[in-house]
């Protein structure tokens, strides 16, 4: 293990974003706040993937806001593959505007009073971990990029431009979405979502809740896909190989 003395000091300025609409709002969240919530870490220990994500200039989501819960699905076993992927990992780093963009959509959250917070299941992910992932599947070839995508294709989640996340209350229970994190079936493809509320399949309590999660994160600059309702993009793969650094 190696130690590491961090000393943090970050200020807002303008994100790097196609949504220039929300820079006005990026810079309402409070500068002092921030840096009273990432104050000076000594003499941390941190694991291999925590150093490669530091080395790559990734922001720890929690020294822009500490409400924001995380919890690492593939730091556990509790994940679609049964597998510990990520090992002695636990914090959630994204490249740094769009660590801001999420800091916003806690901000939007915070606005409605609701007591509503942001739960990432999934961040930054190294095509190292992505391979590993790919490997891990027990399906034919030609079906596995219906449940991760192919490490040569290069993920968002490569460059830390996306996030995986749901809402959870005051009690820190996850509001009913209609179903788990990364259940592959077109009960959790937003594409679907009018014809599944028609049938009764999903409730509007539960679309209800994917539309609040949804809007927190278009309004802060993020994308939606049309089939994850946990997944959130921040730019465009094309836009992300120019502009940021792949985690290998």
């Amino acid at each position: 293990m190696r130690l590491l003395t961090i000393v943090l000091c970050f200020t807002f300025y303008r994100c790097t974003t196609h949504h220039t609409d929300t820079e006005s709002s990026v810079k309402e969240i409070s500068t002092n706040k921030v840096v009273q919530q990432l104050g000076v870490i000594d003499s941390v220990t941190l694991s291999a993937l925590e150093i490669q994500m530091q080395n790559a200039n990734l922001i720890n989501v929690k020294w822009l806001n500490s409400d924001i819960e995380v919890d690492l699905r593939y730091s556990t076993t509790d994940n679609f593959l049964q597998q510990d992927v990520y090992g002695n990992f636990d914090n959630a780093y994204l490249e740094e505007s769009t660590a801001k963009k999420l800091a916003l959509a806690q901000h939007h959250l915070d606005q409605l009073k609701l007591g509503l917070r942001l739960k990432i299941w999934d961040a930054a992910r190294p095509v190292s971990l992505q391979q590993k992932m790919w490997d891990a599947l027990d399906v034919p070839a030609n079906q596995k990029g219906r449940f991760v995508s192919n490490p040569k294709n290069h993920s968002l989640h490569n460059y830390g431009c996306a996030v995986d996340v749901t809402l959870i209350d005051t009690s820190g229970i996850e509001l009913d979405m209609g179903t788990a994190f990364d259940q592959f079936d077109s009960l959790a493809q937003p594409k679907y979502e009018q014809i599944l509320l028609l049938s009764g399949a999903l409730s509007n309590k539960q679309i209800t809740n994917r539309e609040r999660l949804r809007a927190a994160m278009t309004t802060a600059g993020f994308y939606t896909i049309s089939s994850e309702w946990w997944h959130f993009n921040s730019c465009t793969r094309a836009y992300a190989k120019l502009n940021f650094r792949l985690l290998n």
